[in-house]
Formats: structure tokens, C-alpha cells, sequence
């Protein structure tokens, strides 16, 4: 190398490295043996940025990270091979830095607080806090509004994001990036990647129209993997990235998906299911060869019912299980139906959806296993299941599809009446009321397939769209509250979230965003914006 450009290399590496205060990636194999006992000076968080294999690179920092966000671990006496734990949990080594540096990525899973991080090698450990913290993203009316989440409650963020015709949200399996759905009557809907780790809060970081309109959303819980679907047509992004995902080439649906709702990936992104109402069936695909999709199969979930009673569906986190609500809605009425659960078990090759590259979908190993009635549980709109058995301590351990819970957002059959009144009128305004009387409407299921469980809770507000924390500590689910206007003919519709602890008597908050812009949405089947919770 010349001296000019040895000078020109020096001065461009000086520049970015100075620019973005955080020192340069390396390579590992340069790291000196450790004599001594690691020391930890700082650590700092660094955003969602892409790390480069070697040389500069910009991070952001605002003292707290969140689950997908880098950190800098910086000290001495690290050693070739340290073991670092974030909160108890172990994580891998991103990069290595100039001057002995550790990157390393939030674990999902990762308690929220003043939390332990810790480097250890063999001649020691050395320990440090740092602030994290969890969002859950809520997205209804045109905008995004954020939540900071800990297991004994929740707090609304003051920042918030306009985004017209938002109204569907999913996240990357690491949550570092939210993906939202925004509907353009004019322009077309397109995909808008928001950076969950941002300095400051969530920002936008990228924007990708669709072919096609969308009505769905559906992404993996392990997988760098989320679809768009809409029009008889499935748009496949990869999310390696996840701020800034590439799609595939649009592609059609089998014509077996005609009428389905409800779209899911499998934890592994290989599965797609959803549920078709018409004949209560199951239909899986996949999806594993991007962009094509094939057709594997179409399950009758409750043969012997005619009417259209699936509600909504969502894999266990092992992937090997697929649960399925059922019950009244408004196009089963005045016709009285039991809430139902059903779990489906999906097997690949005799083992489970993320059994490996090679592994193939057969028919015969896709089956409903059992289905059991919700003691106590009203009209079914939602279903979350939790991550893992939910224990009191605040830990989760894996469960078998037998102790799965899961919850399930439900109303009294009498709301399904709201679809046939004007509230804008007095008369429909009063009607209205009427239909919340008992004031309490709303009601939280926590059930499991062997018939157990049954309300949790009941509320004043509707609640729609539902999330748990990764330790099943809290739950969070978007509501509407109706309430007389003063001195008026009219009702007052606030929309929030419903957020509650689920262990102890729960007493769930009302959480308010604001007035409800119209009230086509307060009609079944209460699209009630949805709600994503950082893994």
C-alpha cells in the first residue's frame, strides 16, 4: 500500500470510527490469551446496526437496549472464548472489537430492569449492570403507539409513530424490528420496517410496497421469516436483517387457501397454516422453498358442526402443536355455540416442523388430536399461548401440548348486535349502552385442552387482539372502552390496552390512547388493532 493511500485508510477508518464512537470490528483470531481475570469498564448499547466481518461501523446509544439490540462489552482479559450471560441467559458472540471489545445481541427472553451481564472464562467472571427493557407495539387508527412492559405492569411511551392505514403488526424473531402493514387506498399497501432498537425510540427504517393488497400478516418465532398475504397471493420476506427485510416474488395461494383467515407461520417459517370458516377446516402449506408454496393439506376441525365457528389460531412455540379457538360470532347467530379448543399436532418425517433442511410435510401426520370445551368462556374473538409453562416465580420451563396455556380474548354474544346500530344517532347510542349492561362485557379465558381453566377476568372494555410477556407474567390485549358522552345522546369510545398480571386476583388497567376515530371498528368481527410484545 502506497503512503497515500496507507494515509487515506488511516484517515477514512479515524473518520467512521470517530463518527460513530464505538471501536472497530476485528478479527477474532487476533485476540491474545488471557492471563488474568476478566474486567468489565463499560458496556454501552449500539442499536440494531449490521456488523460488518471487519473494520468500522456505526452504532447508536441511548443507555438502555431491548431484545435483537447489540451491546459493547468493554474491558480487558476477555480471553479467545469467553461465556457471557445477559440476565441468566447465555448469548452469542457477534464481533469482536478493537481494544478487547465484546459484541453481543439481547436474547429473546432476557429479564427486564437493572440486569447482570456477566464474561466468563477460565481464570474467572466479571459482572456489570445495564439497563433493559421490552416493548409491546400497539397499532390502530393510523398510528403506532409503544409500551414498555415488565411482569407487574405496563407504561405508554410518549412517542409515537403517524402511519396512515396501519393496521396489522408482526416481529422479528429476534425483536429487533417490528413489521407493519400499511394499507394506501390510493397508493397500494406496503410493508414499513420500524427499528425497535433505535436511539431515542422506535424509528422507521424501511418502506417496500407490495404487488398486491394485503389482509394478513404472519411471521416465525425462530426464523428470519414473515409473509404478507391478501388477494389470493403470498408476498415472503426475508428478515436476516430484520430493520430492513427483502422480499421474494409475490406468488399465488393454492386454491385450496380461497376464504381463509387467520394466517400462521410455524416457529420454523416452513408451515403456513390458517383456518377456513366455511366447513371449520385447516389449511397448511409450505413454505419452505421460497417463493413457491405447495399445498399439503386441509383438516376438518369439528366435523360434525355447520356452521362457521373457527375463530383464530397460533402454533405452540415447539412448532409441533397448532391450536385452534372456536365459538359464537356473528355469523352463527341467534344460534348458541360452546367456546371450544382444539389442538392440531403437526409432525414432519415422524418428528417436528424444525426437524431440518430436508425434512418433508405428509398428509397423514397432520391430525386433530383433541378438542375440549371452555368452561365458562363467552364469544371468542383472540388467542395467545404462552411461551412456555407459566410459573409463578416468574420462570417458564417447555410444556407439553397437555399443560399448554393459553388465553383467549372473549365477549358476551349480545355485542354482536353492535354491527346492526348507527352509533352516530342518539338512538343507536343508547342501544349501544344497553348492550353493556352487566358493565362487563370483556373477559379473559385462560384455558387448556383438558377442559381446566375457564375466565381469568372480566372487564368494562372490549378486548380484541392479545399478547403475553415471554415469562407469562403479564398479559396485554388492545380494548375499547364505551361510555356515555356527558349531557349528550351519544357515546364515548377510548381506545387502549387492557393490561394485567395472571397470577394472584388479577386486577387488570385500562390503559387509554384516545378517542376512537368512528366506530366501524367497535362491529364484528372487532378488528381492535393488534398488539406485539418483544420475545
Amino acid at each position: 500500500m502506497s503512503a497515500w493511500r496507507g494515509a487515506a485508510f488511516f484517515s477514512l477508518t479515524f473518520s467512521a470510527c470517530a463518527g460513530s464512537g464505538f471501536p472497530d470490528v476485528i478479527d477474532a483470531t487476533h485476540i491474545a490469551t488471557s492471563f488474568g481475570a476478566p474486567e468489565i469498564e463499560r458496556i454501552r448499547d449500539a442499536g440494531s446496526t449490521r456488523l460488518p466481518m471487519q473494520g468500522p461501523w456505526r452504532g447508536e446509544s441511548d443507555g438502555v437496549a431491548a431484545p435483537g439490540e447489540l451491546l459493547l462489552i468493554e474491558g480487558g482479559g476477555f480471553g479467545r472464548q469467553p461465556t457471557i450471560s445477559i440476565g441468566g441467559r447465555a448469548t452469542a458472540i457477534a464481533a469482536r472489537t478493537d481494544g478487547g471489545g465484546i459484541l453481543v445481541r439481547v436474547p429473546t427472553g432476557a429479564p427486564v430492569g437493572e440486569v447482570e451481564i456477566s464474561v466468563s472464562q477460565a481464570k474467572g467472571r466479571a459482572r456489570k449492570t445495564f439497563r433493559l427493557r421490552r416493548l409491546a407495539v400497539v397499532v390502530h387508527d393510523d398510528s403506532v403507539r409503544f409500551l414498555e412492559v415488565a411482569r407487574d405492569g405496563a407504561k405508554l411511551l410518549p412517542a409515537s409513530l403517524a402511519l396512515d392505514g396501519a393496521s396489522l403488526v408482526r416481529l422479528s424473531h429476534d425483536g429487533s424490528a417490528a413489521f407493519v402493514l400499511q394499507s394506501r387506498a390510493a397508493r397500494g399497501d406496503q410493508i414499513v420496517a420500524l427499528d425497535l432498537g433505535a436511539a431515542g425510540g422506535p424509528r422507521v427504517s424501511m418502506e417496500r410496497p407490495l404487488s398486491h393488497r394485503a389482509t394478513a400478516l404472519a411471521a416465525a418465532e425462530d426464523a428470519p421469516v414473515f409473509v404478507a398475504v391478501g388477494e389470493g397471493k403470498l408476498t415472503l420476506f426475508d428478515a436476516a436483517y430484520a430493520p430492513r427485510p427483502a422480499p421474494y416474488p409475490a406468488t399465488a395461494l393454492p386454491k385450496e387457501f380461497a376464504g381463509a383467515r387467520a394466517f400462521e407461520l410455524s416457529p420454523d417459517g416452513k408451515v403456513l397454516a390458517a383456518l377456513v370458516p366455511e366447513g371449520n377446516r385447516l389449511v397448511v402449506a409450505d413454505v419452505s422453498q421460497p417463493p413457491s408454496i405447495k399445498f399439503v393439506t386441509a383438516v376438518d376441525l369439528l366435523p360434525a358442526e355447520r356452521l362457521p365457528l373457527v375463530t383464530d389460531l397460533a402454533f405452540s412455540s415447539d412448532g409441533e402443536t397448532l391450536w385452534v379457538v372456536s365459538g359464537d360470532n356473528a355469523a352463527t347467530m341467534p344460534s348458541v355455540q360452546p367456546t371450544r379448543l382444539t389442538a392440531v399436532r403437526l409432525l414432519v418425517d415422524g418428528t417436528n416442523t424444525t426437524g431440518g433442511a430436508r425434512a418433508r410435510i405428509t398428509e397423514k401426520l397432520i391430525s386433530v388430536w383433541r378438542t375440549q370445551t371452555v368452561p365458562g368462556a363467552s364469544a371468542p374473538l383472540r388467542l395467545a399461548i404462552a411461551r412456555g409453562q407459566p410459573l409463578a416465580s416468574g420462570t417458564t420451563i417447555r410444556m407439553p401440548p397437555e399443560k399448554a396455556a393459553v388465553f383467549v380474548t372473549a365477549l358476551a354474544d349480545a355485542l354482536f348486535k353492535l354491527g346492526e346500530l348507527d352509533l352516530s344517532t342518539a338512538a343507536g347510542a343508547k342501544a349501544a349502552l344497553k348492550l353493556w349492561h352487566p358493565p362487563a362485557p370483556g373477559m379473559m379465558v385462560r384455558a387448556d385442552i383438558n377442559g381446566g381453566g375457564g375466565p381469568l377476568f372480566t372487564t368494562p372494555q372490549i378486548m380484541a387482539a392479545v399478547d403475553l410477556t415471554p415469562d407469562a407474567q403479564l398479559v396485554v390485549a388492545t380494548s375499547v372502552r364505551v361510555s356515555p358522552a356527558p349531557a349528550t345522546d351519544s357515546v364515548v369510545l377510548d381506545f387502549g390496552v387492557t393490561v394485567s398480571p395472571i397470577w394472584g386476583t388479577p386486577e387488570p388497567l385500562f390503559l387509554s390512547f384516545g378517542p376512537l376515530r368512528g366506530s366501524s371498528s367497535l362491529k364484528p368481527p372487532f378488528r381492535l388493532g393488534e398488539v406485539k410484545i418483544q420475545p
